[in-house]
């Protein structure tokens, strides 16, 4: 009897053992997922009440149209003044009065690589890519006005939301322009 004890609860083991073997699967791409990675560079802060310009860079040549373009950077400018603004910073048309210049960049990974990104701006957050969704990239930056100098920089990679509407698109900007800003905030 002892024996049979024994001998089914080796074979149950020893079943319950295999059944626990996983196997890896490719990891599941979210289409909301964000990479976010910052660094500061130098230790300027600015007070409440500050003054930013907006300084956008645009890549070279883009897989997208022109209007489509800057309709992408006023969204995001659009974000970066509100967000900095409810901070307490105040925007300002004319850069010669701005304690520092907000510089932002956005490009699909067609235009952009990430082996670019990196050896241009230093920083890559390092999002994988994927065959079935267009990845794109928000840089941006702090330069102070008086140096010249990087005070700080972000990067944000995701996946484009070609399906979304105005207002999801407005959304879903602000949301990672408040993401990647945390981080500045977190060392201002």
């Amino acid at each position: 009897m002892k024996k049979n004890i024994s001998l089914t609860f080796a074979l149950f083991s020893s079943l319950l053992v295999s059944a626990c073997v996983t196997v890896p699967l490719d990891p599941q791409v979210n289409k909301n997922q964000l990479a976010i990675s910052s660094v500061r560079d130098i230790p300027i802060s600015y007070s409440a009440g500050s003054q930013f310009s907006l300084a956008p860079k645009y890549v070279e040549e883009t897989s997208l149209k022109a209007e489509q373009t800057q309709a992408v950077y006023k969204l995001y400018a659009d974000a970066i003044i509100a967000n900095l603004t409810s901070h307490g910073f105040k925007n300002t048309i004319d850069s010669t009065n701005s304690a520092f210049h907000v510089g932002f960049g956005v490009a699909l990974a067609s235009d952009l690589s990430d082996q670019t990104i990196n050896d241009k701006f230093g920083i890559t957050p390092g999002l994988p890519g994927n065959d079935d969704l267009k990845k794109g990239s928000f840089l941006i930056y702090i330069e102070d006005a008086r140096t010249g100098k990087k005070v700080w920089r972000g990067a944000v990679q995701g996946f484009a939301h070609e399906d979304a509407n105005e207002a999801e698109r407005k959304h879903r900007t602000a949301a990672i322009v408040s993401r990647v800003m945390k981080q500045f905030y977190a060392t201002n």
